[in-house]
């Protein structure tokens, strides 16, 4: 495996578990009832935020991908013309 790829498993491992965590707090209040409505929300923004920055590795490392490929393609086009 290369770096690109263990970086995109890694984000997308975080992002799963990010959202997944949300939808268990949300989902099941009885694992959280003594905690207070605001540390529960601080929590969630906390793995909201998480998430977030996941995303933006994910949708950088993609970028970054066609940027890189993207003169490899249009050196075998000049090939072509010329």
């Amino acid at each position: 495996m290369n770096k690109k790829t263990i970086v995109v498993v890694v984000l997308s491992v975080i992002l799963f578990l990010s959202v997944s965590s949300v939808l268990v707090i949300n989902g099941f209040p009885d694992l959280t009832y003594d905690w207070t409505e605001e540390s529960k929300s601080i929590l969630k923004q906390y793995i909201k935020l998480l998430g977030f920055i996941s995303v933006m590795g994910l949708v950088y490392t993609l970028v970054e991908g066609f940027k890189k490929t993207k003169p490899e393609d249009q050196d075998a086009e000049n090939e072509v013309i010329q």
